[in-house]
């Protein structure tokens, strides 16, 4: 943790390395009253001199924390980047980092449907996929796919706006334009609203050993703070195991 940082400002960007005395909030269009989401820091969601986002910023905080990723080579696929985490990644030489859209928005990023991933099994030691099930009608397809690309002993970090207040996953085929999935999921290119359960028994569906990271449970609440995140940031990690859980 930058301890010294602590008492020179509130908040800390950990991607452009500033003290932070405000961050910029979500745009209202977001919101959305029905769901209480588990990750929502409306009020400092981005940093104002780099733009990181608040999850951005606790995806670092892990990899750095509790992953090897930065320390020996490794084979990574990040889908839908998320643009600082990208710029960050791309800097270790040990990283052979590939990332991927269903539509690209540059000549590096590949263009991949996450239901029918193009690589061989078992390519990657982790995937990073972030705010992109929600947009797929068949998750079931995407969530194997992440797991048939993993290698044994890799792990993901799998990251969808969960419903604290919803007690099943809400989702309806019938449901298609733009204007009723806005008014039904929150956003017009949503299909569904996960819970939390729901969620990680997709995840455990497709063969995924899953576990949450709760910044703030592991590290304190002061720490979590600093970076602009709260008490109910979690992350979900599903690992590819050779051996049974125990």
């Amino acid at each position: 943790m930058v301890d010294h940082l602590k008492n020179q400002a509130p908040y800390y960007c950990p991607y452009c390395n500033n003290t932070i005395v405000c961050f910029r909030p979500w745009p209202d269009i977001y919101d959305f009253p029905k769901c209480e989401y588990e990750m929502w820091n409306k009020q400092t969601a981005m940093c104002p001199v780099c733009s990181s986002f608040d999850r951005e910023r606790l995806y670092k905080f892990y990899i750095e924390r509790e992953t090897d990723l930065l320390l020996r080579p490794q084979k990574l696929l990040h889908i839908a980047p998320e643009r600082k985490l990208r710029e960050w990644l791309k800097g270790y030489p040990n990283i052979s980092y590939i990332c991927g859209d269903l539509m690209p928005q540059d000549s590096e990023m590949e263009r991949v449907d996450l239901t029918a991933l193009p690589y061989a099994d078992e390519t990657f030691d982790a995937v990073i996929c972030s705010h992109v099930l929600e947009h797929i009608t068949e998750d079931h397809k995407a969530m194997g796919e992440i797991y048939r690309v993993l290698k044994p002993n890799g792990w993901s970090i799998l990251q969808v706006p969960i419903a604290l207040n919803f007690e099943e996953i809400l989702e309806d085929p019938a449901v298609t334009s733009p204007q009723a999935r806005r008014e039904c999921f929150g956003q017009d290119d949503h299909v569904r609203i996960y819970n939390r359960k729901g969620f990680v028994a997709r995840l455990e569906a497709a063969g995924f050993h899953v576990v949450l990271f709760n910044l703030a449970e592991k590290y304190g609440i002061e720490e979590a703070n600093l970076y602009g995140l709260s008490e109910k940031d979690t992350l979900y990690i599903g690992t590819k195991q050779t051996v049974p859980a125990r």
